[in-house]
Formats: structure tokens, sequence, C-alpha cells
């Protein structure tokens, strides 16, 4: 085997520093009287319109309320962005590919309670993956090139979000988990003391491969050196599901500081009928680094034959999770994954989500809902009718969804909240 890592790419790239002082006046404000300071936040929708993003706030999310991202109030983000929260702090939207023209930004909340662009940051690279690491903001995007005698590299930027510097890195990612095949990178989190990917192993320009049922999460050090590939053979397949390129939400450290594994166990369009994996959980044990061999949740087999699309943590053992139907040519991977359960990863429990409307999830590839961890509930954007949008929660406890306010916009994106101290 040829060494994983050839070289390492490092380069620093310093975007314009506009460091906005912010503050805002909404419903969730607290003070603190050893220094002094109010810390107040409010909701904030991300969301399309017009071939347009516009980001929009609000105090209230009962069904009685509206998020209008026509009004005047709205502010516009040029062209198609993905978003992601850091935090409570900074709302970004990023490139999802190389050809679109718009450029990556940050947004905070201000004092008098609007929102503005912070800085234009200096990335022109696609985001495949995205999450919160330490004290930083990580990207990744993995090459999948056509042409197998070019290096197949693996990017990563680490962004200040009190900054927004960004720092990139480069690895080549041949070879990385299996002799003659590449790694593509599909989810990101931090585990004792390191940076750890989700991967998948695929045939370079295809995402076919030999080793579908096997999961591998690469251990990094800060620099992306590599530590070491955690492997697991035979139970259930890569971490995170995907569509369109883009993963997340497959590696979840828990409060206990156990680290779970989530897999969807699809395979590859091409060849979907010839290999049948199942969803599963797997664990590593608080302080290991190898996965727990007396430990498999089998999604599908607890789900009655459905697969895991998308993974939310609640707090203690407990996650929500998106699933779709289907397994081999009739898996629908993703685009219809508008069922939603209740699992306790410790005690191995599956409960489904009732009062979730059917079908109501279009472009759900690039829909981030918000883990309000604090009053245990999901909030999610969906399109019970056809040309109109809505915000659900989902309660952990109860496993039901509740119909909340109405959007006004072509599609939404992104929910999730901004806070400021003053």
């Amino acid at each position: 085997m040829k060494t994983p890592i050839k070289y390492l790419k490092f380069a620093v790239i310093i975007a314009a520093l506009n460091v906005v002082a912010c503050s805002s006046d909404d419903n969730s404000g607290g003070s603190d009287d050893d220094d002094d300071t109010t810390v107040t936040s409010t909701y904030v929708i991300a969301a399309s319109s017009s071939e347009n993003d516009y980001i929009v706030s609000g105090d209230d999310i009962s069904a009685s309320a509206v998020f209008d991202a026509t009004s005047v109030d709205a502010v516009q983000s040029p062209g198609d962005r993905i978003w992601s929260f850091y935090q409570d702090q900074v709302l970004y939207g990023f490139l999802y590919n190389q050809q679109d023209a718009g450029t990556t930004a940050s947004y905070i909340l201000n004092e008098d309670g609007t929102i503005t662009k912070r800085n234009e940051l200096a990335l022109d690279v696609s985001t495949h993956i995205k999450e919160e690491v330490g004290d930083y903001l990580i990207l990744g995007y993995s090459d999948r090139l056509s042409d197998t005698s070019t290096d197949q590299l693996g990017y990563f930027h680490k962004v200040d979000p009190t900054t927004d510097v960004s720092t990139e890195f480069t690895i080549v990612t041949d070879d990385l988990l299996e002799e003659g095949e590449a790694a593509y990178f599909t989810d990101l989190a931090y585990y004792e003391g390191y940076i750890i990917a989700g991967a998948r192993s695929i045939n370079s320009s295809g995402f076919t491969s030999d080793y579908y049922n096997n999961t591998y999460v690469v251990v990094f050090n800060d620099d992306f050196t590599l530590n070491q590939v955690i492997k697991d053979e035979g139970r259930t397949g890569f971490v995170a599901g995907q569509k369109y390129s883009q993963g997340d939400t497959g590696l979840e450290v828990v409060d206990n500081g156990d680290l779970y594994v989530f897999s969807s166990g699809q395979t590859s369009y091409a060849d979907q009928d010839l290999v049948t994996v199942p969803s599963g959980i797997l664990k590593i044990n608080q302080g290991d680094f190898a996965f727990d061999d007396d430990y498999f949740f089998n999604i599908t087999e607890a789900s009655g034959g459905y697969n895991l699309f998308r993974t939310y943590y609640m707090g203690g053992s407990t996650f929500i999770l998106a699933m779709y139907p289907g397994t081999n040519a009739d898996a629908t991977f993703g685009i219809d994954a508008d069922r939603f359960a209740v699992v306790d990863v410790e005690a191995e429990t599956f409960t489904w989500v009732t009062n979730f409307p059917e079908d109501a999830l279009p472009n759900w590839e690039f829909r981030t809902p918000y883990a309000d961890v604090d009053n245990g509930r999901l909030l999610i954007t969906a399109v019970p009718t056809e040309g109109e949008n809505y915000l659900y929660e989902i309660d952990a406890a109860t496993a039901t969804a509740t119909q909340l306010s109405s959007i006004e916009a072509e599609s939404v994106k992104i929910i999730g909240k901004l806070s400021v101290t003053e």
C-alpha cells in the first residue's frame, strides 16, 4: 500500500476583517449578574425566492406567526447558497459547486435587531461537509476525478468564526482507506482532542466500491496529518447519508463521551441490486479508538425495512432520525426521507414520529433543521401543500410533530438562532 498521505499543502487565506459589534432585542434574553451583560437571541431562517436567497428573523414561531422572506426587511444573499450556523454566533452562506458565481459570506445579528453581512470570505471552493469542531467551523470537499492518473485530494478549511480567517489543508486520499480506492469524506466531529472524519471508499470517478459494508472513521491531528483510520467490517456501510454530495450528521459525541457512528447503508446506483447493506449505528466507547464489537443497532431491522438519512442529537442518548423507504433498486436515497423516528441509542429503542405530513420535504438534501436541545425538540421546515412552507416542531419526548409558523418563500433551507451579547 502507498503512504496514505503523500503531502500536505498548507495555505492561509485571509478574509477581509470587518468584525461588527452585534446585539439584538428579542424573546430569549437573559442576564449575567457577574458582568452585567445581556444575551438575547432570535430565530433566523434562510430561504430562496426569485433565484436568490434571503435571510429573515423573528421572535415568535407559534402557529400565528409569519416569516416573510419577500419583505423589505429580508437580507438578500445573491445566488444559491448552502447555509450553516456556527453555534448561535454566525450564519454562513457557502458555495455548493465551483461554478456558482456567488461568494461565501458571514452574517451576524446587530444590536438594533437587524441582520447584516459581516464579511465576504476568500473561499472559492465547493462545500460538501461542514461542522463545528472545537473553536472552529471546518469545511470539507473531496475530489472525484475522472482522470485516475491524477491524485484524488481532500480539502479542509478551518474557519475562525470570530474573524472569518481561514486556513486550508489539502491531503491525498488515494489508498487512504483501501488499496486502489480513494476516500470521500462525509462528516466531521471532534473526539478525544482529535478532528475525526467519516469517509466512504470509492473507485475514484464513481461512487462504486468493493467495500460497501465497511465503516471508516479517519482520525486527524490538528494540522490534518493522519493519525489513524478506525475501521469496521461487515455490519453496516459508510458514515452518514448522502445526496448531491451533501453528507453530514453521521458522527456524534454524546454527553457521556461515547462516539456514535451512523450509516445509511446505501450502495451506488450503478450496482444497487448487487449488494444489500443495512442502515445501522456503531459505537466507539469514550477514550477508545476502535469500534465496540458488542454494539450494533440495526436501524433497517428496527424500522421494518427503512433506511437512515439524517441524524439529530437531542441530548442524553436520544436522537431524532430522518428515514427513507426501500432497499436496493427500490431505495430512494433520501429523496423522500419524510418519516422521522426517535431513538435511544443506549437502550436501542425505536419510535416512529406521528403527525408529520407525507411528501413534505422537497430539496431535502439542502435542508438543515435546528436541534433545540434545551426544549427537547427538532425544528424543521416542510411543505405540507405545494407552494406553502411551514415550520414544524418534532417533540423528542412524545415523538409527535406539530405545525408552527408559516414562511413566505419559494423554498426554505435552514432554521436556527443568532444571539448577541450587550
